[in-house]
């Protein structure tokens, strides 16, 4: 499907029907599909291959989609009273948290944005870890026990640490993956580009992983790119790209655990691009009512992946209005909980910083800390 530039024919239309798999065994290596890969219909109907998951993951699925659309709104409660300092809200993307936090193995290293708290909590990062981060304590959580590494700010650099890694990885011929979650705002920078090129010569073991929400803070994407998709940009750099409707998790799961399966066999790095839609602000310091047409965000509300994926449990027998009601009371009570620690953290000592920069602080970094324990 060839995408008009118009921004709001970009996703105002409807997805298109269900296309054999982009990652099909027989498919050529490099080809590049134009419509998003999908396994469930906005109703919930089964139009592609169920993945092998059992009944309980099916379940357990929703229940962290569930889980993150409670965090949203608790997270920016807790913002407008001054708790946290900032929250990128996450609500209608929870689909493509999921389907890509299920696909994970514990030994991948996840390179996270700040819009990624479903996943994170997957991959096995403390909540409290990640909400005293948003009061401003500092990364406290060792990545080399969570397999999560800090959030980067700076947009794309995280491409190039997952190439890092998935370059170690590919060297000492170990079964992991180095995983960047970037935006597709991420996909007009430099380090994006260099990453790939680096990934697909070097053969290293990295999944780049785009969710395209369809909005820069205020930059649609038809403003970012000429290109129909952005999955079609791993052609230039020789390696698969994939393309998936971001708000159906079985074909997000189905996408990630092919293109981490790809990587951690040696096979080389994918490019996986998720087709989603940001239904709230870029950040709570944003008002995406001067910039996104109230049509366009009401027919992907029509869209919502928690609907999505509730038709198709309820279809198959396996959910019911008490299990939704479980569920939201059973993450508010985490999500309560876990705040609770966080605001119990202290205040990170200068040593703790500095000392989880590097293995032995630089001359520069004691000479910043003497002075900060001057001024104390």
């Amino acid at each position: 499907m060839q995408h008009s530039r118009a921004p709001s024919s970009l996703w105002g239309v409807a997805l298109p029907a269900q296309l054999a798999s982009p990652f099909a065994a027989s498919m050529p290596a490099l080809a590049q599909p134009l419509t998003p890969y999908r396994v469930l219909d906005v109703d919930g109907s089964v139009i592609g291959e169920l993945p092998s998951l059992a009944d309980e993951d099916f379940r357990a699925l929703l229940r962290w989609m569930i889980f993150g659309r409670e965090l949203d709104r608790r997270a920016l409660q807790l913002q407008r009273q001054g708790r946290i300092t900032v929250w990128g809200p996450m609500s209608g993307q929870e689909a493509t948290q999921a389907g890509l936090g299920f696909a994970l193995d514990a030994q991948d290293l996840l390179f996270p944005s700040y819009r990624e708290a479903i996943t994170l909590c997957i991959q096995g990062l403390d909540l409290a870890d990640l909400l005293a981060y948003y009061r401003g304590l500092y990364w406290l959580a060792d990545p080399a026990a969570t397999g999560v590494y800090p959030i980067q700010i700076v947009i794309g650099d995280q491409t190039l640490h997952a190439v890092g890694a998935g370059l170690g990885f590919a060297l000492q011929d170990l079964p992991r993956v180095g995983v960047a979650v970037i935006g597709d705002g991420a996909t007009s920078e430099g380090d994006f580009h260099e990453a790939l090129n680096f990934a697909g010569v070097l053969h290293a073991r990295s999944v780049i992983f785009v969710q395209n929400n369809g909005w820069a803070i205020s930059m649609p994407t038809a403003g970012q790119t000429a290109s129909p998709t952005i999955a079609q940009k791993a052609l230039g750099y020789g390696i698969p790209g994939i393309l998936v409707d971001g708000n159906d998790p079985l074909a997000v799961f189905a996408s990630s655990r092919w293109a981490l399966d790809h990587a951690r066999a040696g096979e080389g790095p994918v490019l996986v691009e998720a087709l989603t839609y940001r239904l709230g602000a870029h950040t709570t310091a944003d008002d995406p009512r001067r910039y996104q047409p109230a049509e366009e965000i009401e027919a992907w509300r029509q869209r919502d992946p928690l609907v999505r994926m509730r038709r198709f449990l309820e279809h198959a027998g396996l959910w019911s209005p008490s299990d939704a009601d479980a569920a939201s009371a059973d993450a508010l009570a985490r999500i309560d909980a876990a705040f609770a620690r966080a605001e119990a953290i202290a205040t990170p000592s200068f040593e703790r910083v500095v000392g989880s920069t590097f293995a032995m602080p630089t001359a520069p970094l004691r000479e910043q800390l003497r002075q900060l324990e001057a001024e104390a």
